[in-house]
């Protein structure tokens, strides 16, 4: 009696468990988890939030602040809040300038594809809309790239650079990924591929983080809001083919090599994405009228949340250590 109660207990378990995936499976397979653009809005653009329309595209932008111009790029998969941490630190006396770079956050869509050259091209139309003849790039991850591309587009414009987890060759194809995350991108790629969990999202954080980091509940909210908006998903794996490409069929270090100002190089050393190491990284810049390099030993991928009080004062001693004529 007792190992018959125990099976059907089981057996009701395993029913109670399908019938919970299937709750959340057919809904997310029909579309109807997508997040609400409008709603999108109202949560991650209100003021000092608006919209730039450059070329067709409707391209987010946010700026705050007083004081020199900074430009800041977010990264693959996040948007211009993965700078919320640093731009309230350094608004008190930069102009803080942040932008959605397509396909991310809430510009677009852009008819013309998705790619770091277009990207960058985007970037500076919104400067040229903003009137700003001359900014510091702090950028982090593919932002880095688009940065890069920015410099060689106009280097006239660029008057320093500050990287952080910089990709001059293509992203580790080798580092152990979360087991978790191992079984759960097939099964998105072959059933949800317009769809990911929140609980994804949660792992990949985890995973790119530095050991034992609680990532903050808002990045993953905010990652999975944006990918969730109809059609980013299908939007963003075209710019990885893209930039995929572009690592196969180019030297990408090479970029570095035009840029001619003073340069910042903070280097997460837990971090396990980025290929290169920081020596290799800054032999790139081979052009640089200097360089500052800093280790952060027990910091992952995300640098301005793991350690948000630290690395915006390394920016900001960088920014007051450039000649006079650097930033006007």
């Amino acid at each position: 009696m007792t190992m018959r109660k125990t099976a059907m207990g089981l057996c009701a378990l395993l029913l109670l468990l399908a019938v919970s995936f299937l709750a959340w499976f057919i809904p997310a397979k029909l579309g109807w988890l997508a997040t609400d653009r409008d709603a999108m809005i109202a949560r991650y653009a209100q003021p000092p939030s608006r919209f730039i329309e450059v070329d067709g595209v409707p391209m987010h932008v946010r700026v705050e602040g007083q004081g020199p111009a900074l430009l800041m790029l977010h990264g693959t998969g996040v948007n211009l809040h993965e700078w919320d941490p640093t731009a309230e630190r350094l608004k008190t006396d930069y102009t803080v300038i942040r932008v959605d770079w397509p396909p991310y956050g809430l510009s677009g869509p852009n008819p013309k594809g998705y790619t770091t050259a277009e990207a960058a091209r985007l970037v500076g139309r919104v400067l040229d809309e903003l009137a700003v003849d001359h900014v510091v790039v702090i950028a982090t991850s593919n932002g880095c790239n688009v940065g890069l591309q920015l410099n060689i587009d106009n280097p006239a414009r660029i008057r320093a650079m500050a990287f952080s987890v910089l990709p001059l060759i293509r992203p580790s194809q080798t580092r152990k990924v979360d087991w978790r995350l191992r079984q759960l991108i097939p099964l998105h790629n072959k059933w949800l591929p317009d769809y990911h969990a929140r609980y994804f999202y949660q792992l990949v954080l985890q995973d790119t983080g530095h050991h034992g980091w609680e990532v903050p509940s808002y990045m993953v909210q905010m990652m999975y809001d944006m990918a969730n908006l109809p059609g980013a998903i299908t939007n963003q794996q075209a710019y990885l083919k893209s930039n995929v490409d572009l690592f196969q069929t180019m030297d990408v270090g090479a970029m570095a090599e035009h840029v001619r100002v003073p340069v910042l190089l903070q280097w997460p050393e837990e971090d396990t994405v980025i290929a290169q190491g920081a020596d290799a990284s800054v032999q790139r810049f081979t052009q640089a009228t200097s360089m500052t390099l800093i280790r952060y030993p027990n910091v992952g991928h995300w640098p301005m949340w793991e350690i948000p009080d630290q690395f915006a004062a390394d920016i900001r001693t960088f920014l007051k250590g450039l000649p006079e004529e650097t930033v006007p």
